[in-house]
């Protein structure tokens, strides 16, 4: 058993990483993902089906590691491994040098990827779309071997796709913060509750309330997630329903008359001044502000036209 009581030089683990003793530095990169697998797992059977290996192989990479460092990192005398003083020291420094190992992995992939043969991205259905396709056409004329692939969904389904692995970039309405994503802030819009001007809502439309719209027609986009929990944001008990592919068939539905429902105060404005839409502006159905994101994966490898397009929604001039 290696002796426990030596004192313990923490430098010396980062020189088995960072130089290649004995030409085996791949080795040593094994023996703390199994070693870290052990602590985080919490035995050395969950650590072994984690790194789909047998259970001798965990066994051999940590009692090698231990060899080498000249210390137990765990005590074996109890139901599971618990870690020494040393073990719980080093075990901080394992998990820093595996993530900085992850980092260059990735870093790496990422200056040797050449141009994308196709870049997807996921466009929330709310999204103001020409300050994103000026970006775009930017883009695809700098590197125009590379296809761009756009998929408009609405709700859940941006992230979703995202997150299945179907596009490389969302620009989304999500408000919720996931850990493994990175985002960046586009802009603000205004969602509205509107009528036609035609109906009969419309001539009440400053004194509306929810009562009021009991028996009436809300239309609702349809969420395009798949296996997410679907959202039915904004949806009035005691109204009927009627469930559209997009947003732009939902205001042709409403400026024909046969409902009401909230749209993007941008996608309105000129049909409000028009006098084809009439706004329901009152404190029972007030404005709501949502924020779009550019969102990506923050650990994933991303090639130069994806990493160009990032850098230039920074510049985008939102009016």
């Amino acid at each position: 058993m290696p002796n426990s009581s030596r004192k313990v030089d923490i430098k010396k683990i980062y020189c088995f990483y960072y130089l290649d003793k004995y030409n085996q530095s791949t080795m040593t990169l094994e023996q703390l993902k199994s070693f870290c697998a052990i602590v985080e797992y919490g035995g050395f059977r969950a650590a072994a089906n984690k790194l789909y290996k047998s259970q001798s192989a965990v066994s051999i990479a940590l009692s090698k590691l231990e060899s080498e460092l000249n210390l137990s990192l765990f005590q074996r005398n109890q139901y599971r491994p618990t870690l020494t003083n040393e073990g719980k020291a080093l075990y901080k420094k394992a998990v820093v040098i595996l993530k900085h190992s992850d980092e260059f992995s990735l870093l790496a992939q990422h200056f040797t990827m050449g141009e994308e043969p196709e870049l997807r991205i996921a466009i929330s259905g709310i999204t103001p779309i020409e300050p994103i396709l000026d970006v775009l056409k930017c883009t695809s004329n700098q590197t125009p071997s590379t296809q761009l692939s756009l998929q408009v969904e609405n709700l859940n389904g941006t992230i979703e796709r995202l997150k299945d692995g179907d596009a490389d970039i969302a620009i989304s309405d999500s408000n919720k913060r996931e850990d493994g994503l990175e985002y960046q802030h586009l802009t603000s819009i205004e969602l509205v509750a509107i009528v036609s001007s035609q109906s009969s809502f419309a001539k009440h439309a400053s004194t509306l309330n929810e009562r009021d719209m009991e028996g009436s027609t809300q239309i609702i986009v349809r969420d395009t997630s798949i296996h997410t929990h679907r959202l039915t944001a904004g949806v009035v008990e005691g109204t009927n329903h009627w469930i559209v592919n997009d947003f732009m068939m939902k205001k042709r539905v409403i400026a024909s008359g046969s409902g009401w429902g909230r749209l993007p105060k941008h996608m309105v404005q000129e049909d409000i001044k028009q006098g084809i839409l009439t706004v329901i502006s009152n404190k029972s159905f007030p404005s709501i502000n949502v924020d779009i994101q550019a969102i990506r994966h923050k650990h994933k490898p991303i090639g130069p036209v994806a990493e160009a397009l990032w850098q230039r929604f920074q510049g985008i001039k939102w009016t």
